[in-house]
């Protein structure tokens, strides 16, 4: 997908009670979890509609993952390798045929560490080719799959408000990413027969990318907002579940168009422990 909006969410469970006192939940922070080994299913689909001048044309984009992740120890927090175990991307074309990618353009894991936080720092990427180029981002994997926490213990109603930036090659091209985004402690829910916190998250992001697709030159700018939630399970210090809707309009310059088209983009992401599906 050319543009999503950094998922940005997190979550917290179940707050115990310390007897004569007020409830005091543990840190709501990155560290290794119960479950070492899980797989997440991810959904995400977008309609973006094209100003050519006067003349509307429409653009939907859907892509659906499994992907493994597996974390280990590391010295500043958790490494995580996730791995594709099945992707499948399809664009359709006002002028032509629809544009599919699958994971066969996949090979090895993306590899990252992060901080308590949630702060990203990359250590590995997979080797990406064919369409897959085009529509597998590694760098959104590392900066956008989990979310920011606070680092500490967070009460309900609690904020905090993270920066989330990363810039880097994608496709035949390059990419440029910044989001702002605010998080605020909801309070506790049930998945299944576990209570797990629910925090809500709005933000706005800024992107821009260049390169080249199906043999043209282009160069896009987004700006947008982004709400969402996301599902933690303290207990297990895993994500469960995140969900963001995302807005963002902007402009794009392709080679073989003489003027800028305006382009608005409308999508959801979904992302679940495939073991509470």
């Amino acid at each position: 997908m050319r543009f999503r909006l950094v998922p940005l969410v997190a979550a917290t469970a179940a707050i115990s009670a310390c007897r004569g006192g007020p409830p005091s939940p543990p840190g709501l922070a990155y560290s290794l979890p119960a479950l070492t080994e899980v797989t997440y299913a991810t959904g995400d689909s977008a309609a973006m509609s094209i100003d050519a001048d006067g003349e509307m044309y429409r653009m939907d984009m859907n892509l659906s993952s499994k992907l493994g992740a597996t974390f280990t120890r590391a010295a500043t927090g958790v490494q995580v390798s996730v791995e594709v175990k099945s992707f499948s991307a399809t664009q359709t074309n006002p002028m032509g045929a629809p544009v599919t990618a699958d994971g066969s353009g996949i090979s090895g894991p993306v590899v990252f560490t992060l901080d308590r936080q949630g702060v990203a720092t990359l250590v590995a990427e997979p080797q990406l080719t064919g369409m897959a180029r085009n529509y597998f981002q590694p760098l959104e994997v590392v900066h956008g799959f989990f979310p920011r926490l606070p680092g500490r213990a967070a009460h309900v109603g609690d904020t905090w408000t993270d920066t989330i930036s990363f810039e880097g090659p994608q496709g035949d091209g390059s990419i440029r990413s910044t989001s702002i985004v605010t998080y605020t402690v909801l309070g506790d829910t049930l998945v299944g027969d576990r209570r797990v916190l629910k925090i809500a998250m709005e933000g706005s992001t800024e992107q821009s990318a260049s390169g080249a697709f199906a043999g043209m030159d282009f160069s896009q700018k987004l700006s947008g907002t982004a709400k969402g939630w996301v599902l933690w399970d303290l207990q297990r210090s895993l994500m469960v579940e995140k969900y963001s809707d995302n807005d963002a309009s902007g402009t794009m310059d392709v080679s073989v168009a003489p003027y800028p088209l305006s382009i608005r983009m409308r999508g959801q992401a979904r992302t679940r422990l495939a073991e509470e599906m």
